[in-house]
């Protein structure tokens, strides 16, 4: 048998293995076939690129807005939370 009908005779085989919901091993004993072949070929086989396309739909990521953190030269610092009034802001900057 060449490489491709042994290929294809595998290809075959493993995709009844998935299709039956047995464990490899019990699906291998059940048709007489070696258990460590069966496992190299699933192993194998499961490293060929996917020939498929499936569709993908992209949406917008949600994200909350950072928050904000202002650091002076002294060493203090304040956090500030998501939302927060930019007039707030302004005139706690001022008091500063």
């Amino acid at each position: 048998m060449d490489n491709i009908s042994r290929e294809a005779l595998w290809e075959e085989r493993v995709a009844q293995w998935r299709a039956s919901g047995q464990s490899q091993r019990a699906f291998a004993l059940q048709r007489g076939l070696p258990v460590s072949q069966m496992g190299y070929w699933v192993r194998r086989l499961g490293r060929k690129p996917a020939a498929a396309l499936l569709p993908v739909s992209v949406k917008p990521a949600l994200t909350a807005a950072p928050g904000l953190t202002l650091r002076s030269p002294g060493g203090w610092s304040v956090a500030l939370p998501a939302g927060t009034s930019a007039a707030w802001l302004a005139d706690l900057l001022r008091a500063l």
